[in-house]
């Protein structure tokens, strides 16, 4: 892959409204439209799947089906289809990785209004964004990005 910034590159608007970069995919499977990753553990320049519980999510997966060991999109800001699992998404709510007592699989995002404390402070660095759509979960759900 070329280091050019403006060639083969780095980085990449998305259509939806979405600053997307390349990183190698260490999900250990092909990747997953939608799925929240966190930096991966064994590999420099990788991602992987947030686990439950997790407070370091860094982006959401952009292309499906990228082999792992590639490089795949990842969207680190602005707007991304988020795959959310549990309660149905209402948009303008709070987005975040789910605590390790939601057991939901590794990389789905949950919805809710904000949290109040003391669980806003837990929780506050699971955040992943807002919701933008509302939806029946499971499903992919329009989100404004920011990490914390």
């Amino acid at each position: 892959m070329s280091s050019n910034f403006f060639g083969i590159s780095k980085v990449k608007f998305t259509p939806e409204g979405g600053l997307a970069v390349r990183v190698l995919n260490e999900t250990g499977g092909p990747s997953i439209k939608g799925y929240i990753v966190e930096p991966g553990p064994s590999v420099d320049n990788s991602a992987k799947y947030t686990d439950g519980g997790d407070v370091d999510p860094i982006g959401v997966v952009y292309d499906a089906d990228v082999p792992d060991g590639e490089y795949m999109w990842v969207v680190v800001s602005g707007i991304a289809d988020v795959y959310y699992s549990g309660n149905d998404v209402v948009r303008a709510t709070f987005s975040r990785v789910p605590t390790s007592g939601e057991a939901l699989p590794d990389g789905h995002a949950i919805n809710e209004p904000l949290p109040s404390p003391p669980f806003a402070t837990d929780k506050h660095f699971q955040e992943i964004g807002h919701s933008l759509e509302s939806i029946s979960a499971p499903g992919l759900a329009k989100t404004i990005l920011h990490f914390n």
